[in-house]
């Protein structure tokens, strides 16, 4: 005897339920509705058989009209969403027009449209709570990036009798010029090429000049400690003399109350004499400030002693050659230009409180290990500025101020274990970073822990297409698995010459949960398309999918932007301006001496 399974008894009470199929009932409903108009229509109304076919006729064309018109207007949205892949999208210029405007007054941009032609709106309250954005190379990332920053450069905020400019900071971590150019036009047609300020090391005629150890509030310790970790020097054993010996010298430099630069602090750690000098100056100028403690005094003559101290050792260039190295790759011709001026210095805090546009372009293809570090020093100086606003009480309760807008592009080989710290101040001060990068293990190369921490905190998820299983696998996780119904059909086999399987009416339902986005879409988005996570205050994480939107075009031909190089101009009256004083220094130093002479 052959037992039956379950399946095989389900599917027998399912078809004897069933003998009497509620679709025959409604035909044969059907059938005598139809005879009774029939006969009405000859017998009663006198119709003849040419008029009923026309009538009929008329009736059948309008109802399957009708039915057409209804099935495509309730499934359009339907089959929108589930067409892939999706389309490009049309959006007019008046249409787009108006959706910028309508953004700008909720104090939101536009980051793109979705399958349906609705503009999303990325508000500025979602954006201080950071934002991550990941893509591989032509995926539409860099449209992406000048769709964010080209409305930023239009936008007022804050009531009509006080109207601010949005701070932007923009660093690009490829050295891209073209990207650059095709910023200028937007910039040009916004009025605010006044107010924008470009630092590449290699194009110095056009940059501005920032100086690692410059600080207007007297934050001389801090700047040295985070020149010092910028050059990510090897844990050894002399790893912690070297930062001491760093700051003692910046101590005594800064207590002349000259400005000072990094050839300076070379020479002063070469030359006894010199060291002796700047220590004597130094000590004159603490006596004479009426406010100095007496704290202070005693951390200078610590300073003093140990310097003092470090020339009696006679292996002392050899326990402090790492730091002598570091230092030196920022006498390049091109980069010392910008890192060793004295005057005309620009500094993180005048970009925010002037409002100002500060594009960093780095190339690490030339002198490395320099823009690398000076890349690392930019982003410590912004922590360091981050921080000491938000433990400023006056300015993080300051009413209408703009929003700050920070880009990093590429920003992998600048990042530094302690820089994730910054994500949890940054809101406070109304900052808004956004981290652009092509696939999410680049940030391993700092650790696996920055690299959650980077990964985790942002609010703003975007993905354009990757082939990355570790970013796909990110944002999969990002989006949360969520209530679905799968359905399984049973099939029969026909056919004669070819098998066919044709459902047969009989199946069953489970209640599975599934991811929101979908592996095959992330993988294959087409270019200038993405799938965004982004936070809402009312209706938690909202999950879509995005055409970017392509920004406007501001240049015209024949006309081109340009960034005029800077007027000559030498002013070191403020400036350290030390130079060896030692004859055989200056003999072995020939080539160190040379490449500062044109600043003399």
């Amino acid at each position: 005897m052959t037992s039956e399974n379950d399946y095989r008894l389900g599917r027998r009470v399912y078809h004897q339920d069933r003998e009497e199929s509620v679709g025959a009932i409604l035909a044969f409903v059907a059938i005598i509705v139809l005879a009774a108009g029939f006969y009405i229509l000859v017998h009663r109304f006198h119709l003849r058989t040419a008029q009923l076919v026309e009538i009929s006729l008329y009736l059948l064309y309008a109802l399957v009209a009708a039915i057409t018109v209804a099935w495509y207007v309730f499934t359009l949205r339907k089959r929108r969403e589930l067409n892939w892949p999706h389309p490009p999208l049309f959006i007019s210029q008046a249409k787009d027009r108006k959706a910028v405007e309508d953004a700008n007054e909720q104090n939101a941009i536009v980051l793109g449209y979705d399958v349906h032609g609705k503009p999303w709106l990325w508000p500025d309250a979602t954006r201080v709570m950071q934002s991550v954005v990941f893509g591989a190379t032509g995926s539409g990332k860099t449209t992406l990036l000048k769709n964010i920053i080209t409305q930023d450069l239009f936008r007022l905020v804050g009531p009509p009798e006080d109207r601010h400019r949005i701070p932007m900071l923009i660093f690009d971590g490829k050295g891209d010029q073209e990207f650059l150019s095709d910023l200028l036009p937007a910039i040009e047609t916004a009025g605010r090429m006044h107010q924008f300020r470009v630092l590449n090391p290699s194009q110095p005629d056009i940059s501005v000049r920032y100086n690692p150890f410059f600080s207007e509030q007297g934050l001389y310790q801090e700047h040295a400690n985070f020149v010092f970790e910028s050059f990510d020097l090897k844990e050894d054993f002399f790893h912690g003399h070297q930062a001491t010996y760093l700051s003692d010298l910046v101590r005594v430099l800064a207590y002349t109350g000259k400005r000072f630069n990094i050839h300076d602090v070379l020479v002063l750690a070469l030359d006894q004499q010199v060291l002796r000098e700047q220590i004597a100056i130094a000590r004159a100028c603490l006596q004479a400030q009426a406010g100095a403690s007496n704290q202070r005094r005693l951390n200078f003559e610590m300073s003093v002693r140990n310097l003092r101290q470090s020339f009696e050792d006679r292996d002392r260039v050899p326990k402090i050659q790492g730091l002598l190295n570091e230092l030196m790759t920022f006498l390049e011709d091109d980069l010392s230009i910008i890192t060793g001026a004295y005057d005309e210095l620009l500094s993180l805090d005048e970009v925010i409180d002037q409002e100002l546009i500060l594009f960093v372009s780095l190339n690490t293809n030339k002198n490395s290990k320099a823009v690398t570090a000076l890349g690392r020093m930019l982003l410590q100086n912004m922590q360091l500025m981050i921080g000491k606003r938000y433990e400023n009480e006056r300015e993080r309760r300051r009413e209408n101020r703009p929003m700050v807008s920070v880009i990093l592009d590429e920003f992998a080989p600048f990042a530094y274990s302690n820089f994730a710290q910054i994500l949890q101040t940054a809101r406070g001060t109304n900052t808004a970073f956004l981290f652009a990068l092509q696939a999410l293990p680049q940030l391993l190369t700092v650790g696996r822990g920055f690299k959650d921490d980077v990964s985790s905190a942002p609010n703003t998820n975007m993905l354009l297409r990757t082939k990355d299983e570790e970013t796909a696998q990110y944002f999969l996780k990002a989006s949360a698995r969520v209530r679905q119904t799968r359905r399984t059909l049973t099939v029969q086999r026909k056919g004669v010459f070819e098998d066919r399987y044709e459902p047969i009416g009989f199946g069953s339902e489970t209640d599975i949960k599934e991811t929101r986005a979908e592996d095959e879409h992330i993988k294959n988005l087409p270019v200038g398309q993405m799938e965004i996570l982004m936070t809402d205050n009312r209706l938690g994480t909202l999950h879509s999918h995005l055409h970017v939107r392509v920004p406007r075009q501001y240049k015209f031909p024949g006309l081109d932007p340009r960034i005029y190089p800077r007027l000559h101009a030498v002013s070191h009256a403020e400036g350290a301006n030390l130079r060896f004083k030692d004859p055989e220094l200056i003999r072995r130093n020939g080539r160190l001496a040379a490449r500062f002479s044109r600043l003399a």
